[in-house]
């Protein structure tokens, strides 16, 4: 059976736009015994990239957005799902004023901000082209990403929205961030879809039964444990994601051991 590590990126390899030398040999040698890596991230397609090239991480599929599009090792989009129209928007208007608040919004090529009220950068999310919200019409949008503080804020922003988009968007945590995303789009469908993708009788690995590991550090990440067959946090990981997994790893690296010693690797 073919295994599969699906991993979020920061906080889980990646630190500070770095991965350790141990993961990413790690990494390598997981796909070099014929198993597969995918990157399963809130990123953007264009944030990946920017990320993941300078630190030479290889992956043979990614599945981005939150879920919203995938991806192959090339960087080709395989799948992608949309805001409606105008709802980005209508959410990005609806947001200004709010003090305590960064706005961003995601096409498929970049990372737009929109409005800014810190005035300092997020190593989550460091590179974007600056947008204004007359520009927005000519564009579709993914995602609005937004960095967000204050626990309190960040609650009423995610009732507020919820209540007013309901049926159109998923509103997802991950450590200062909410992403707005498209209803339905999830790290857990992701990777749902993109397995199906590649066992289905067009993929390149049709009818194939794939056993997968998510590893995951924080909120965002749930969905995917959720649907993976084993659920992998880390020591640091807040306690509803440690109640969603099967047991903790200090790194990737330490999973990635323990799992090609079982096979007898």
């Amino acid at each position: 059976m073919r295994q599969l590590i699906a991993t979020d990126l920061d906080g889980t390899v990646l630190f500070d736009r770095r991965v350790s030398d141990a993961d990413l040999d790690a990494m390598q040698r997981w796909r070099d015994a014929g198993n597969l890596l995918v990157v399963d991230t809130g990123k953007s397609v264009f944030a990946t990239r920017n990320t993941l090239t300078p630190v030479g991480l290889d992956f043979d599929y990614a599945v981005t957005f939150t879920g919203a599009v995938l991806i192959d090792g090339d960087y080709r989009v395989l799948s992608a799902r949309y805001l409606p129209d105008g709802v980005a928007h209508e959410i990005a208007s609806f947001l200004q004023g709010v003090d305590g608040l960064t706005v961003f919004a995601t096409t498929m090529e970049a990372d737009h901000i929109l409005s800014d009220t810190y005035h300092e950068t997020s190593p989550i999310l460091e590179i974007f082209l600056p947008m204004d919200l007359e520009e927005m019409p000519d564009h579709r949008f993914i995602g609005v990403p937004m960095r967000v503080r204050d626990d309190a804020v960040r609650e009423r922003i995610v009732a507020d929205l919820t209540e007013r988009w309901a049926d159109q968007i998923e509103v997802v945590r991950n450590q200062e961030f909410l992403d707005v995303i498209p209803a339905g789009a999830t790290k857990g469908a992701g990777l749902i879809d993109l397995v199906d993708t590649l066992t289905g009788a067009d993929g390149p690995l049709p009818g194939e039964r794939i056993e997968t590991w998510s590893v995951g550090d924080s909120w965002n990440d749930i969905p995917m444990h959720a649907v993976a067959d084993h659920a992998i946090c880390l020591p640091w990981s807040p306690p509803d994601v440690v109640a969603a997994c099967e047991r903790s790893v200090g790194s990737m690296a330490e999973l990635i051991d323990g799992l090609l010693e079982e096979a007898g690797r």
